[in-house]
């Protein structure tokens, strides 16, 4: 029987976290004993999703919210969007993929009380995607409307729901990880097959450079220089 290729790929994502908390074991226990063990992995720290973060920067309409896939220590180029973003003067946030439940439900308290900037852009990788798509239409069935998805290989089927205006979905065809028109759903919908991109798989298509720099032309053209310098209070 053949195994689907979404669990082969879920099964060497585990495989390597298993290994890497192998090797984390036995580094903490080289350590010197007269000094406490670093936590310098992002997935060893809890993240508060809905806490405020620094907005000093902005100086550009919307909110991007950067999903990242499995055990928070891969699909590490959604930490370099985030960065080219921010340096952008954008609202850009990146978190792992477990977190999306939380920040969709600050995004609707948020919008009933007129706080929210829109446009909402939501990208993700692998299971980052998966939420990512879930997030949009999540939002749109509850009246926050979202401009633009980015898929980065999902791992499954997605169905994208009403008010999402637009999804792109990069992806490696492995039988189950296109997006789908669900009920309501009335905007741009793009299946990009990137099979014939040189040397991206799985692991990498987050991290492709011409694939970062589309997604990254596209939140430009889609946010607007803010008319004032007053910050939105997060």
């Amino acid at each position: 029987m053949k195994i689907p290729a979404f669990l082969l790929k879920l099964a060497t994502l585990l495989a390597i976290v298993a290994a890497l908390g192998i090797s984390g074991c036995s580094s903490t226990a080289s350590s010197t004993s007269d000094s406490k063990p670093e936590r310098t992995a992002s997935a060893q720290r809890p993240e508060n999703p809905v806490a405020r973060h620094n907005v000093s920067h902005v100086t550009r309409t919307g909110e991007v919210i950067l999903l990242r896939g499995l055990a928070n220590i891969f699909s590490r180029g959604m930490d370099v969007i985030h960065q080219r973003l921010v340096a952008k003067g954008v609202d850009a946030r990146v978190y792992n993929h477990a977190s999306w439940e939380d920040l969709a439900r600050d995004l609707v308290a948020r919008a009933k009380r007129k706080q929210v900037s829109y446009p909402i852009i939501i990208m993700g990788h692998s299971l980052g995607a998966n939420q990512a798509v879930v997030m949009a239409s999540y939002l749109g069935a509850r009246g926050v409307p979202v401009e633009f998805v980015v898929a980065f290989d999902p791992t499954v089927a997605t169905v994208a729901g009403k008010n999402v205006r637009r999804v792109v979905n990069y992806y490696l065809p492995n039988g189950e990880n296109r997006v789908r028109r669900g009920s309501g759903f009335k905007g741009k919908l793009s299946n990009v097959n990137v099979t014939n991109m040189t040397d991206v798989t799985h692991m990498n298509v987050e991290k492709n450079a011409t694939l970062q720099s589309r997604s990254i032309k596209t939140v430009m053209s889609l946010t607007k220089k803010r008319r004032s310098s007053k910050r939105r209070r997060s």
